[in-house]
């Protein structure tokens, strides 16, 4: 492959990434301010059950039977102007009244069943705002396919911007210190954002779409391509979902929050990173294999100096959140172990989840994270119920998702002929040498230790990376 051809695979990338980035520092700011700010105003039991509908909320996703996967992946490449509004028109219409039998549906049941009462309510709000999410990241699958990614980013910010208003507004302008307020805010910003999805997305929603059973044959299959993907996801949320619930049931709200509190540190840079992957699909998809074999080793190099170098944030961190939130200080130990965390999912949302979809591995993707899932159970079992150690619950999380990501990279090497065996085994050292002095040591000497052995990772890594800053440059100018 030409350097030139490299050069603009690279400036394509680097020029999206600009504006998903950009959006992207405004659900930055509500990481901050829900990490920081909230648990110092908000009781941990009212904490803890904000925590509790995230973790039902984030699973809503998944009640549109993988409709909105299969559109992802069937129309990845097309430009916008490209989507033939009889076809689409009729697969938004029917996507809409899915979710509304499903919300029903789901009411009933929880009407007719008996949980503990903030579980039902937090399960509750949860499931109320199913259609209004899943039709909104329908939208903005639809934008992400075909390139849009500047328009993506604009509803993206007014999303999280609205909803950090209203927060900010609740908790500050009114001392409404309640999650009953944090719901409004988070309700306020999706129905907002729902109607200018619909806005950006008029010229499909027109109503001008065929018969019934051309709807139905369109549907199914988008459901049967995307329905493996969906799983796929499923089964990655459930890796981390399984121990998190483990931790609901084995121990009280108040623990579970504020162990989500060093998981959602960890989470928010992960989201952060992660929202880097919408840009490199589409342009992926358009790849050949040869090109997508050339990029694969300069872009890993460049998320490793990335995301090692992050761990560095974890001493003052750790600091500032125990003078911040005393109450949170015996949990925020876990941090230690917890944060890696965003080396593993993010190079795997980034980069490898993105190789496998845009070669239509979903059914291999599919497959590795069912087995990971099984391993998440059984170490689960054995953590929370047989143990019942915290501390072994913990610590089984970072293992889990270290072993997801070597296999994921292990079947990407084989897809692609390449040999990732070192860069993985330096990886696991790295980690291995932060989470041993961080858990052991609880001074700036743990940063010291792991500072040293970063630079030595640089150092060896040199000339690549005197590769990758040339290209970068060579971009810019």
């Amino acid at each position: 492959m030409s350097g030139a051809v490299v050069f603009m695979i690279l400036s394509k990338i680097l020029k999206n990434i600009s504006y998903s980035v950009s959006a992207n520092l405004v659900s930055l700011l509500i990481s901050i301010f829900m990490i920081i700010i909230a648990p110092k105003y908000l009781t941990s039991d009212e904490y803890g059950l904000w925590q509790l509908f995230l973790f039902y909320f984030y699973y809503m996703g998944f009640s549109h039977l993988g409709w909105r996967e299969g559109i992802y992946l069937r129309y990845a490449g097309k430009y916008f102007d490209q989507l033939d509004a009889n076809v689409f028109s009729g697969q938004l219409y029917g996507f809409i009244v899915l979710q509304l039998v499903v919300l029903i549906v789901v009411i009933g049941i929880l009407h007719t069943i008996k949980l503990d009462s903030l579980k039902q309510l937090a399960l509750t709000c949860a499931v109320l705002m199913a259609p209004f999410v899943n039709f909104s990241n329908l939208c903005y699958s639809l934008l992400q396919t075909t390139n849009r990614i500047q328009s993506y980013a604009r509803l993206l910010m007014i999303e999280n911007g609205l909803f950090l208003g209203g927060l900010v507004i609740f908790l500050f302008g009114f001392q409404l210190y309640q999650f009953q307020y944090m719901y409004y805010a988070k309700v306020l910003s999706l129905v907002v954002v729902t109607i200018m999805s619909i806005y950006l997305c008029r010229r499909l929603l027109v109503p001008s779409f065929g018969s019934l059973v051309q709807i139905l044959t369109e549907a199914k299959r988008n459901i049967i391509v995307g329905s493996q993907l969906m799983v796929a996801y499923l089964a990655g949320m459930l890796i981390l979902g399984v121990v998190r619930y483990g931790i609901s049931i084995g121990w009280d709200i108040t623990t579970f929050g504020k162990v989500s509190l060093s998981l959602s540190i960890s989470n928010f840079l992960i989201a952060f990173i992660s929202a880097i992957s919408i840009v490199f699909f589409p342009i992926l998809k358009r790849m050949n294999e040869e090109n997508r074999i050339h990029v694969y080793k300069p872009i890993r190099l460049g998320l490793d100096c990335i995301l090692l170098g992050l761990l560095l944030l974890y001493y003052p961190l750790q600091l500032i959140l125990s003078w911040w939130l005393p109450q949170y200080t015996d949990s925020l130990l876990y941090l230690s172990v917890l944060f890696p965390i965003c080396l593993f999912d993010s190079k795997l949302h980034i980069l490898v989840n993105t190789y496998f979809k845009s070669m239509r591995q979903e059914t291999l993707m599919l497959k590795l994270n069912v087995l990971i899932v099984l391993l998440s159970v059984l170490t689960t079992i054995f953590t929370v119920y047989v143990f019942h150690n915290l501390n072994l619950t913990v610590f089984s999380v970072i293992v889990i998702y270290a072993i997801q990501c070597c296999l994921a990279e292990y079947c990407i090497s084989s897809l692609i002929k390449i040999d990732l065996k070192k860069n993985m085994l330096v990886d696991l050292v790295m980690c291995s040498i932060f989470v041993i002095s961080a858990w052991l040591i609880h001074s700036a000497w743990c940063m010291v230790i792991y500072g040293i052995a970063y630079i030595v990772f640089l150092f060896t890594h040199r000339k690549s990376l005197r590769n990758l800053i040339t290209s970068i440059k060579e971009i810019q100018t």
